[in-house]
């Protein structure tokens, strides 16, 4: 009956009202449909939904998804259309704007058709080539091109670059002849978007779950000073440490400091990368060792009272494992909440708009390609043009004589056409003559690794070099070296820095990250405390993190305690139990300092032969920056540890996740 009720709701969102079937419903927009979309995901994702609901839900999906496909396939051959229209009346950096617009278009796009398996239209997805109208080379300037902001050069006219010398993939090949050229749609584009999508998959699994709100790096509740009363089943991705101060307590009655502690944890990740002597915050490595962090070790001392007024500094031991952890980014369950995220980083991030561009012209800027490909072939590439120049000067001076411009305007592209090829001559015989001194200077690239003041001719044969060598095997013509080259330089490329939508996260990006936190962790510890006088305790301790609610997370620990003695029959040994209650106070982000959190504690200690003890604790804990965070607690317990009588105690510190300390300076 619940699953019928489930698939009416399913039916009621998607199918129009039966009043408005005989109409024609107006064409949804991207937007509408991208919404659409997010809708029916949210209903995939949900695990108390029936197989047989969630396969019809699917249907109506992949119809939704062929729509955007359509669409974004119109809005890419629209933004082509008006390139070419207003090649002319746009600057390189309009031109580039629109170059991005397209290639973030693309991109999507190729995902959908990864997604759906259909192939619409002129879909980039297609491994066939198509052909796209022939460029002149006089449609372009001859002033060379900065694409970091200038333009220099003594062209007739503006100065342009059409939109096919600047793409590598996509792009149509200029030569001399007008002739319908081929655009490389083939291993370069396919290659780079599955990396560019396996690397910010992988970088928001990173972010995921560095971010999560269960990694304690408070000390150990074990320490009579801690700030907590309960522990939390996970630790510090690298190296924790924590410091509770001298506090404030009802029952001080003199000047004396009250207690203080001191733990340093460190996660078995922290030792594999150092072994290693590899960068922790490697996404790539971050990722692939995750099971690491699942053990981790503690170290510190805790200053205690003793009966005669003095102090002891007893010191703490302890480990932890944990053996079930359903936030793990990596899991299956998790892979729709991580490519959420994902889908927005790739949408609201610039990087990922014009790294197609970029990596085509940093191929060029690689030693390797310059000697054993560029060299030579543009040498034969200018000996080619140097031929062909002729002819195109003789046809724009008979196209100028023919006569018959409708407009002033028509009539000055044509003067424009004929000054332009009347330099392109002395210019490639400059070029040829001086080439074994000046190659060196040429393809020059400036901010971003885009074009530097290249020629036309440059431009030109940029685009012919991706036609011939970034399409089918690219990496087998290239070779390993440059392969992977490519790869760092992706990877350099999407650096936190340049991903600043981790801090502004969408409501559906968000949602998968609140209900990824929601998943219950399991896990088991060991904690000991030793001291040079009186008992020492042993502590075995099964922790469990569990999401209650969106931001509200439910910790409890059940622990068996024992302290030996060093008088007979002295020992004692019982049960614990503590639970919390986490509030998390604003909105989560994925880059930046933790949100506020405040925590509502109670634990109770049942131990033969003493009185039962009951605590209770109230904390705030306030984030200074990324990795550094200001706890203050106030801790009320029916007794303390020394005498029989009710014991408050205010308690403040510091704690630094070493992890996060590192990235917010790497990353500034």
């Amino acid at each position: 009956m619940r699953s019928l009720r489930l698939l009416l709701i399913v039916i009621s969102l998607i199918l129009p009202p039966f009043s408005l079937a005989a109409q024609t419903a107006p064409e949804p927009t991207v937007t509408q449909l991208k919404e659409e979309i997010q809708k029916l995901q949210t209903i995939e994702r949900d695990e108390s939904i029936s197989a047989e609901v969630k396969e019809l839900n699917r249907a109506f999906l992949q119809k939704r998804r062929v729509q955007l496909q359509t669409l974004l396939q119109k809005k890419i051959d629209g933004l082509q259309k008006y390139l070419t229209t207003l090649e002319a009346s746009l600057t390189p950096e309009e031109k580039l704007i629109v170059q991005n617009t397209i290639s973030d278009t693309q991109m999507e796009l190729q995902n959908l058709t990864a997604a759906t398996g259909v192939r619409v239209g002129n879909d980039l997805a297609t491994t066939q080539p198509t052909t796209v109208p022939p460029t002149s080379p006089d449609s372009a300037s001859d002033a060379s091109v900065n694409l970091n902001g200038h333009a220099t050069g003594n062209g007739a006219g503006a100065p342009a670059v059409s939109a096919s010398l600047l793409s590598t993939a996509g792009t149509a090949s200029v030569t001399g002849s007008a002739q319908p050229a081929v655009q490389p749609q083939g291993s370069l584009n396919l290659d780079l978007n599955t990396r560019i999508r396996e690397k910010i998959n992988t970088l928001s699994r990173a972010r995921v779950d560095q971010t999560d709100n269960t990694k304690q790096t408070d000390v150990s509740s074990v320490a009579s000073s801690s700030g907590s009363l309960v522990d939390q089943s996970s630790a510090s991705d690298l190296i924790g440490l924590a410091t509770n101060f001298a506090g404030l307590s009802a029952t001080s009655n003199d000047a004396k400091e009250d207690p203080t502690s001191v733990s340093v944890t460190a996660s078995a990740y922290s030792l594999l990368a150092a072994i290693k002597r590899v960068d922790p915050l490697n996404p790539v490595f971050y990722d692939q060792n995750r099971k690491w962090r699942n053990f981790s070790v503690t170290l510190g001392y805790d200053d205690e009272d003793q009966p005669d007024g003095t102090k002891q500094r007893a010191k703490i031991f302890g480990g932890k494992f944990m053996f079930i952890n359903r936030r793990d980014p990596g899991l299956k369950r998790n892979h729709d909440y991580i490519m959420a995220v994902g889908d927005q980083l790739e949408t609201a991030s610039k990087v990922f708009g014009d790294l197609s561009l970029r990596v085509g012209f940093y191929i060029f800027s690689l030693d390797s390609v310059k000697t054993n490909i560029v060299a030579p072939g543009f040498r034969t590439f200018l000996e080619r043009r140097k031929t062909e120049a002729p002819g195109e000067l003789q046809a724009a001076r008979d196209a100028l004589a023919a006569g018959g411009f409708k407009t002033a305007a028509e009539r000055q592209k044509a003067v424009d056409r004929v000054a332009r090829a009347e330099e392109t001559i002395p210019r490639i015989n400059r070029m040829l003559r001086d080439y074994d001194s000046s190659i060196g200077s040429w393809f020059g690239l400036g901010n971003n690794s885009l074009p530097s003041g290249w020629s036309r001719e440059e431009l030109q044969y940029q685009t012919e070099f991706a036609n011939q060598f970034l399409v089918g095997d690219y990496r087998q013509k290239l070779g390993d070296d440059v392969s992977t080259a490519i790869d760092e330089f992706i990877d350099r490329q999407l650096t936190e820095p340049q991903l600043q939508a981790f801090k502004n996260l969408n409501d559906t990006a968000r949602e998968a990250v609140e209900a990824i936190r929601r998943a219950p962790q399991l896990s088991l510890a060991f904690t000991t405390k030793q001291r040079r006088i009186g008992i020492d305790e042993y502590l075995g301790t099964l922790i469990f993190d569990y999401g209650v609610a969106d931001r509200i997370n439910l910790t409890l620990n059940g622990s068996y305690s024992y302290n030996d003695s060093d008088f007979i029959g002295a020992d004692l040994r019982g049960f614990k139990f503590g639970g919390k209650l986490q509030f998390q106070l604003n909105r989560e982000n994925l880059l930046g300092k933790k949100p506020l959190f405040f925590d509502i504690s109670t634990s109770g200690s049942w131990m033969n032969n003493v009185d039962a003890q009951y605590k209770a604790q109230g904390k705030l804990t306030i984030p200074i920056a990324d990795g550094i965070d200001f706890p203050i607690s106030v801790t009320w317990a029916n007794r303390s540890n020394l005498i029989d009588e009710k014991e408050v105690r205010g308690q403040f510190g510091f704690t630094l996740d070493t992890a996060r300390l590192i990235r917010a300076f790497l990353f500034r």
